[in-house]
């Protein structure tokens, strides 16, 4: 049986140090585990020291809605089953009617050619819309290409999106959140990561590697699967766990099989987020069975390590607050 206490090994500069623990460990259990069995049970635990009403937060929220979505009635007691669907319809119901109230943006980008792309969590809904029903997704990070960004903003402002910062002050900034005074909100991003570096560029191979998907009635990019992931990682492996479903969204891609892993190591040593990827797949590998192929954990633990700062700062990053 898998314990959700704190593993006393695990000291600082572990990997493991800045692994999920307790609750959060017993719910992200719910939400990953490949056996469902275990899954319920890992929820039963949490169940035992938590309310459903009274102790949830947003974040749990999040992980409940994906928990909700794959344990079946069986598994679940009848009270329980209500209070997750009731959870599950309505983060449904928000992210439906946010990313609608999205829709005009896109059209309105596309018909102006614009070439868009939809990642992190939006992209399960972009991929199939179904995925919103284990997966919040209220807001759409969107990729525009670089020479395009300041024509989009310029566009969207015009069609009554506001963002903070003036325009002045856009050469320098990766990204920046629309929203429209409704529901609607957009990241409109210049690059897709948080530190651009040099091999950027317009960034050809991510957009030579991505898919092509109708969302909401516009045809989008979409990352390949290796990309994703390491965008996953490279922007939920530094907030601490303000959010944690960016772990299941890694989980789900490392199941696939379509993980391209030589570019997957490539792409974090240019980003400088092998410790990152360690930490995060380390954690999905050795406590949650997710499939990894052995080389590549070894080369991501022996590459973390390689940069003591770094694995600090990542360490310091990752840890759940």
């Amino acid at each position: 049986m898998r314990t959700w206490a704190p593993d006393p090994a695990a000291r600082f500069p572990a990997y493991a140090w800045a692994w999920p623990q307790g609750g959060l460990h017993a719910l992200l259990s719910a939400a990953i585990l490949a056996d469902l069995e275990e899954a319920a049970g890992a929820f039963r635990r949490w169940r035992a020291d938590h309310d459903l009403i009274a102790d949830v937060g947003f974040a749990e929220q999040r992980l409940l809605v994906a928990i909700s979505a794959r344990l079946p009635p069986a598994l679940l007691s009848g009270s329980e089953r209500a209070l997750l669907s009731g959870l599950e319809r309505m983060l449904w119901s928000h992210s439906t009617v946010a990313l609608r109230a999205a829709a005009p943006a896109l059209r309105l980008l596309g018909e102006a050619g614009i070439e868009l792309m939809v990642f992190k969590g939006a992209a399960r809904a972009a991929v199939d819309m179904r995925a919103l029903r284990g997966r919040y997704a209220s807001e759409i990070d969107l990729l525009v290409r670089r020479n395009d960004f300041a024509r989009a903003l310029d566009l969207l402002a015009a069609a009554g999106w506001q963002g903070g910062g003036g325009r002045a002050q856009l050469n320098g900034v990766t990204g920046i959140n629309l929203k429209d005074g409704g529901k609607g909100e957009i990241d409109l991003h210049k690059y897709p990561y948080h530190q651009p570096v040099a091999s950027d560029g317009d960034g050809a191979g991510l957009w030579a590697r991505s898919r092509e998907h109708v969302f909401l009635g516009q045809r989008v990019r979409v990352p390949s699967p290796t990309d994703r992931l390491v965008l996953a990682i490279a922007h939920g492996g530094i907030d601490a766990h303000k959010h944690s479903d960016w772990l299941v969204d890694a989980a789900l891609l490392a199941r696939t099989g379509e993980v391209d892993w030589p570019l997957f190591e490539l792409l974090c040593r240019e980003r400088g987020i092998v410790a990152h990827a360690a930490i995060a797949l380390g954690y999905l590998h050795h406590r949650l069975a997710v499939p990894v192929p052995a080389p590549v954990m070894t080369q991501l633990e022996a590459g973390g390590r390689q940069s003591t700062l770094r694995l600090w700062a990542a360490l310091l990053q990752a840890r759940p607050k």
